[in-house]
């Protein structure tokens, strides 16, 4: 059972740094899917049956039909980012190793919910295209879900609830900014002051 949890993280790790750094929208919203089915079978893996519904719809269902839809009526590639692909890869990898080798020990804790944690932050800071924010936010709210497990069924629900709105709200913007100015950047987000 250790093994299959350890594969399971590393595929969540591998997902989770692909969906930040592809610039294909197609592509990235197959992948936030796929994060979330494997964020669902570790759960399950856990013993979490009921409570983690709510999660199930949203990264499985919710956002990757949000951002696929957003995509379509914009456009599929993201906006430049703020450094090379390489590079960007590159301070991942770092700042997992440093983020895991702390947890471990000074929180004592050896999972991949504190590296997510990191890797949506990384993602919410480098990247200027709103889609791959949102796509960001959602692995953020997927790794603190996993960081702090055992909700009930109804808080999870009410959870899950606010961070669509979140995110729908961020996709309408996204929305307004790619019509107003053709193009998706954060950046152009002033010009929907009123």
């Amino acid at each position: 059972m250790g093994d299959l949890n350890l594969i399971i993280g590393l595929i969540i790790l591998i997902i989770a740094v692909a969906i930040i750094e592809i610039r294909d929208f197609r592509i990235v919203t197959v992948l936030l899917g796929i994060l979330g089915a494997f964020f669902i079978i570790g759960a399950f893996l856990e013993g979490t049956f009921m409570e983690i519904i709510p999660l199930a719809i949203y990264a499985i269902v919710l956002v990757p039909i949000a951002i696929f839809i957003t995509t379509v009526h914009t456009k599929q590639s993201e906006e430049p980012p703020l450094m090379h692909p390489v590079f960007s890869i590159g301070l991942l990898f770092v700042f997992g190793i440093i983020t895991y080798v702390i947890s471990f020990n000074v929180l004592g804790v050896g999972g991949i919910e504190w590296v997510l944690i990191m890797i949506g932050v990384f993602g919410l800071l480098t990247k200027t295209d709103l889609r791959k924010s949102v796509a960001s936010l959602s692995i953020l709210i997927c790794s603190i879900h996993l960081l702090i497990p055992g909700f009930d069924i109804m808080i999870e629900a009410m959870l899950m609830f606010f961070s669509s709105i979140l995110i729908l709200v961020l996709l309408v913007f996204a929305q307004r900014v790619f019509v107003l100015k053709g193009t998706m950047s954060t950046k152009d987000l002033k010009d929907l002051r009123y």
